[in-house]
């Protein structure tokens, strides 16, 4: 495990970051642009994507699988709005985390949770290589974010932390 924690591997973990930061950027800001994801017709292109998602259901090999198919119908296509919402703003969200190495672990396992999603529903694209990319970052652990705000943000937070518990243990 040395290996991953050596400083010039974390330059190469840090331009990894920074690049699946940027894929989930221009995903999330080309949804955000597009009328048909958020504003006046939000959740136009999205139920045209979960309609889809749900017609790979059907057949003898279904590359959706039924209780999938069952939470897009029952939960996700009656709230297409919101989800068109939750997906765009996420998606950004996600690569701003990424690249500025900020909440990273947190970026991490939210973009994953929505290429495991898109994944689910039946799209292929670059999801499995971006998933790939998010395990291997996962794995890395702390020196994914090294070079980045976790680097002074998580202490900080941590000694917050500490210091309310400290104080809630000497009022008890």
């Amino acid at each position: 495990m040395k290996i991953l924690n050596n400083k010039y591997v974390s330059v190469v973990w840090t331009i990894l970051r920074v690049w699946l930061g940027y894929q989930w950027i221009a995903a999330g800001y080309e949804k955000i642009i597009n009328p048909l994801w958020v504003g006046s017709k939000a959740g136009v292109a999205l139920t045209g994507f979960l309609n889809g998602a749900l017609e790979k259901a059907a057949g003898a090999h279904p590359s959706v699988q039924n209780w999938y198919a069952s939470f897009i119908r029952d939960v996700a296509l009656p709230n297409a709005k919101v989800f068109s919402y939750i997906v765009s703003f996420g998606e950004v969200l996600v690569g701003i985390s990424l690249i500025l190495g900020l909440f990273t672990v947190v970026g991490l396992l939210a973009g994953g949770f929505m290429n495991l999603n898109y994944m689910l529903a039946g799209t292929t694209s670059t999801n499995p290589i971006l998933y790939t990319v998010t395990f291997i970052l996962l794995v890395a652990g702390a020196a994914a974010y090294v070079i980045g705000l976790d680097r002074f943000a998580l202490p900080f937070i941590k000694k917050i932390f500490n210091k309310k518990a400290h104080n809630s243990s000497i009022k008890t």
